[in-house]
């Protein structure tokens, strides 16, 4: 399949951005997001942690406005798509992104607060182990992406909601 065609067939699905995250797919994002969360200090295992997991996931992709986290809107094809091996999918495949690059900031790097639900397209390519702030100096549409999703972040790492749930995954 060409890239052309899979922008177009994002384009086309109204769960493109959605699809991956509904309950019955979650799994592959919450057994990826173990390591990164075992890294930074938290002892969750996939089975006690599930829920718990699922719903820290489902806050961080609404704080991103329920797409992935440099997606911008106005333009006829999406700007954010899924690796070669996956442009058959009519959907975004999810991965994790780092905030402040795991290259420049190794020992944050892993914490929840650091990362985002991602395309593959965005973590390779528009990011490239470069500080969220860094990529600032486009300007734009993405300038102005970036700063509202951090904001809706900032808010949700903020709530109630949020730190009682950390604090119940620190007391697993």
């Amino acid at each position: 399949m060409k890239l052309i065609d899979h922008r177009k067939a994002l384009s086309e699905n109204v769960d493109a951005y959605s699809y991956e995250l509904r309950d019955e797919n979650i799994e592959r994002l919450i057994r990826s997001l173990i390591p990164h969360l075992k890294n930074s200090g938290f002892n969750v295992s996939f089975k006690a942690s599930f829920d718990n997991l699922s719903e820290m996931i489902k806050m961080l992709f609404e704080a991103q406005d329920h797409r992935p986290f440099f997606h911008v809107e106005g333009t006829e094809l999406p700007l954010c798509w899924n690796s070669p091996k996956d442009w058959d999918k009519n959907y975004i495949k999810y991965e994790w992104g780092h905030l402040r690059s795991r290259n420049q900031a190794q020992d944050k790097s892993h914490k929840i607060e650091n990362l985002g639900l991602y395309s593959a397209r965005c973590n390779q390519h528009i990011q490239s182990s470069m500080h969220i702030e860094e990529l600032m100096i486009y300007g734009g549409i993405l300038a102005q992406r970036i700063s509202n999703v951090l904001t809706e972040r900032r808010k949700l790492f903020n709530s109630c909601r949020w730190n009682a749930l950390v604090k119940s995954l620190l007391e697993s």
